[in-house]
């Protein structure tokens, strides 16, 4: 009987020991070891031209891409019809928005792209600029792709 008892406290400690494995604690601290550092966002809640802006209705379609500019390439000048959320990872961006200025955006950055306003990207220094951006569109009609634009704002 005091053998069955002492195997019984043992695959319960063993058992709880499984249940803080599955649920990432020891009891004390939740993801031990595990870091999520907040990514401050410029100009938050608006757009990096101080744009208000809504998410689409309708079906949602997210697509997240990486994007690298060689230097000396640009894009082509265009408008974005949805919010865009872009994160510099490498490499420094310049967007040229018209009569709104240029802006510089360093490794690290992060910034909700102007909404249905005409601009062109590009490399500003020696590296290349690699982005990752998430479009946060509707399904019908697909809204991912950006707009071509004839003239500057």
């Amino acid at each position: 009987m005091k053998l069955a008892k002492q195997l019984l406290i043992a695959a319960s400690v063993l058992a709880a020991a499984n249940v803080y494995a599955l649920t990432h604690t020891d009891g004390a601290v939740a993801y031990e070891d595990i870091e999520a550092t907040p990514i401050v966002i410029v100009g938050a809640p608006k757009t990096t031209l101080g744009q208000d802006f809504k998410y689409p209705a309708g079906q949602p379609l997210i697509k997240a891409f990486n994007i690298e500019i060689p230097v000396g390439k640009q894009t082509s000048l265009h408008k974005h019809l949805v919010p865009l959320y872009i994160y510099i990872v490498s490499g420094d961006l310049e967007v040229d928005y018209g009569s709104k200025g240029k802006k510089i955006y360093k490794p690290g950055t992060s910034y909700v792209e102007a909404i249905d306003w005409c601009h062109i990207g590009k490399v500003s220094g020696k590296v290349p600029v690699k982005v990752i951006g998430v479009y946060l569109g509707e399904q019908t009609p697909d809204q991912i792709k950006p707009d071509v634009c004839t003239k500057p704002n």
